[in-house]
């Protein structure tokens, strides 16, 4: 990975050519955008540019790849070197994810719309669903032998998509501390029985008003 590489020189040429790609994608769609778009934003030539990568899609591929090598690590920061997570016990500042997201959350906005380079939802929503099923033994227990372990990992994972992308809609207006509670008291969230709100006619509603 370019923020993993030994030559300080390639660390800062390769970040300018990121960055230079994220900024230009804030006003043009990714297929409009030419190497030589990129390579002039950067401040570097052609020649520069192909030491590196064969093309520009190359280029955006390595840029996904770190973001989510950095998501990872948020994600596992709360049971980094634990062989076992206990909810009731967890505290939400363990909970770094919605930090990284802020960090990087024009990288997200901008590759999360509708008509972006890549199918990005359907990327994040991998990788997550991946660390997911990878990292927890959520049936050790065998606490409900019918659930689906897949379709379990599917729920879990679009409810925190879910949760992000509502948090980015807003603006992120929320602060990410704010965000890690309330994801905690999510996976904490037990209802065996939920009340079925009474659905009123129009002249009842109206009466009650």
């Amino acid at each position: 990975m370019t923020r993993q590489h030994p030559d300080k020189r390639v660390r800062r040429t390769t970040k300018d050519l990121h960055g230079a790609l994220l900024h230009l994608m804030e006003s043009k769609k990714f297929d409009k955008i030419t190497v030589t778009d990129i390579v002039r934003e950067a401040g570097y030539n052609r020649g520069t540019f192909y030491a590196y990568y064969k093309t520009k899609e190359e280029l955006l591929e390595e840029m996904i790849a770190e973001v989510f090598e950095e998501m990872t690590e948020a994600y596992r920061k709360p049971y980094k070197n634990q062989s076992e997570i206990d909810l009731a016990a967890m505290k939400p500042e363990s909970i770094v994810l919605f930090d990284h997201f802020l960090e990087y959350r024009k990288f997200y906005k901008l590759m999360l719309e509708a008509d972006g380079p890549v199918n990005f939802h359907g990327l994040l929503t991998e990788k997550l669903d991946f660390l997911f099923r990878t990292d927890f033994d959520i049936f050790y227990m065998a606490i409900d032998p019918e659930i689906d372990a897949h379709l379990f990992s599917t729920y879990r994972t679009t409810g925190v998509i879910g949760m992000v992308l509502s948090w980015m809609k807003d603006g992120c207006r929320e602060t990410p501390a704010y965000m890690s509670n309330q994801l905690l008291h999510v996976l904490q969230f037990h209802a065996p029985v939920i009340r079925v709100r009474r659905q009123e006619s129009p002249a009842r509603r109206k009466q009650l008003k």
